[in-house]
């Protein structure tokens, strides 16, 4: 910790301050996206200020290492805003395939809630800061949970730090292995989006169209039962059944689905270089 403060402190001396504030934007227009987007480092529950101030201490912390391998910065605006457009675009980048699990996530919760007949019951998730059905809450923040247990926020974190010295703040991606491979790595999490939805919430959609399929042949032997009423009533029943039931499949399918969301970014990370 010592040398941290010796290195930073050092830094600080040898570099003028308008340096050290145009580097510490640049580090924060790649940060921040990941800090906004990202539900599970608080999303739009966190105060703005204290996102902007988490963003200013990350931005600090790698303000030592980043400034060794860099070298001059541009002093005229127009370099400096062309550089300030590649760290959104990176951050960005990062961002959305860290936050496609998530998303998922809540695709999955609203396609359970649609099946079961309960969609029209919503609920205000603070860490996407929007309402959503109540599975869609449930779903989100499972993941959320699941993710910090698994330290899933140390890895996104560590890979943001790799990031600055595979791609430095004074020079742009190189796509040593091609643009398209890099964006088809992009492509590749925005497609995996649905088939991740479907997994998620296959067991209680299962479930829900079993019951109408009963409910429909009640509604033949019986016609003047009012099967319609009965089935808003049973569907949602079922489905927490269900998802207590479907619990542990759920866990085990989300873990392998965030080590599969690790790998894509930690290849993401590198395909800039």
């Amino acid at each position: 910790m010592n040398n941290v403060q010796e290195a930073f402190t050092r830094l600080i001396e040898q570099s003028n301050l308008s340096l050290m504030i145009f580097t510490i934007g640049l580090l924060m227009c790649r940060i921040m996206p990941v800090l906004i987007f990202s539900p599970f480092l608080g999303g739009e529950v966190v105060p703005p200020e204290v996102r902007m101030g988490v963003g200013v201490t990350l931005s600090l912390v790698l303000f030592p290492s980043v400034a060794d391998r860099m070298g001059a910065l541009p002093t005229s605006a127009l370099p400096y805003i062309a550089l300030l457009l590649k760290e959104v675009f990176i951050g960005v980048s990062l961002a959305f395939i860290v936050n496609i699990i998530f998303d998922a996530a809540r695709v999955a919760g609203t396609l359970v809630d649609t099946m079961a007949g309960s969609n029209n019951a919503q609920l205000y998730v603070p860490q996407l800061g929007q309402q959503v059905s109540l599975f869609s809450s449930l779903k989100v923040q499972l993941s959320v949970v699941l993710f910090l247990t698994l330290d899933g926020h140390h890895i996104v974190i560590s890979a943001l730090a790799d990031s600055f010295a595979i791609v430095p703040l004074d020079s742009f991606p190189k796509f040593s292995k091609g643009t398209w491979a890099f964006f088809e790595v992009i492509s590749r999490a925005f497609a995996n989006l649905l088939a991740i939805s479907l997994s998620l919430a296959a067991p209680q959609m299962l479930s829900a169209f079993l019951t109408d399929l009963a409910m429909g042949a009640v509604n033949r032997v019986a016609p003047n039962l009012q099967v319609f009423f009965i089935a808003m009533a049973i569907k949602p029943m079922v489905s927490v059944l269900i998802a207590a039931l479907a619990l542990h499949m759920l866990i085990g399918r989300f873990q392998s689905e965030f080590v599969h969301m690790l790998e894509l970014l930690l290849r993401a990370v590198h395909l800039l270089a």
